[in-house]
């Protein structure tokens, strides 16, 4: 069977399959709408930077942020390539998220920009993450803003022959 977001991509393009309405994120008067290949669009690309990072299959990659457009993209692009895509709890403490992250033996960080300062304060117990992308926003000193590698990123269907 192949990927569930390609075939509805394929099936209804044109269909809204995302709205993002945060505010501050969004701007106050706008929302942000997504169409099912524009996400699958999206998530392709961010599957193919993933991928130049070397994040394959088995590969653990730890989100972070509010329910919004950035996290399902990296929840479907971790789909596509065969990593696991692992939730942290923005409310979590340091000490937790830091346990979080090393314990799953994360490689990648996929973190919403108003939640980096979280990594930025624990990036010395998270010793196997060699890749933080920050999303929605500025990335501080050490992290590699995602946004613009995914605009220029191709928005082909990765074909990868080692997913399932």
């Amino acid at each position: 069977m192949g990927d569930l977001l390609t075939a509805l991509a394929a099936a209804q393009p044109d269909k809204t399959a995302i709205i993002d309405d945060r505010t501050g994120v969004t701007g106050v008067d706008d929302v942000r709408r997504c169409t099912f290949a524009e996400f699958e669009d999206r998530a392709n690309q961010l599957a193919h930077v993933l991928d130049g990072l070397g994040v394959g299959p088995g590969a653990k990659v730890v989100w972070c942020g509010q329910n919004s457009t950035g996290i399902l993209e990296l929840t479907s692009a971790s789909r596509k390539i065969g990593s696991t895509a692992v939730p942290l709890n923005y409310r979590l403490s340091d000490e937790e998220a830091a346990y979080v992250i090393d314990h799953c033996d994360a490689t990648t960080v996929y973190i919403d920009a108003e939640f980096a300062g979280l990594i930025d304060r624990i990036r010395s117990e998270i010793p196997k993450v060699t890749n933080v992308l920050v999303f929605d926003g500025d990335a501080p000193d050490g992290m590699t803003p995602v946004d613009p590698l995914i605009a220029t990123a191709s928005t082909d269907v990765l074909e990868r022959t080692d997913v399932d």
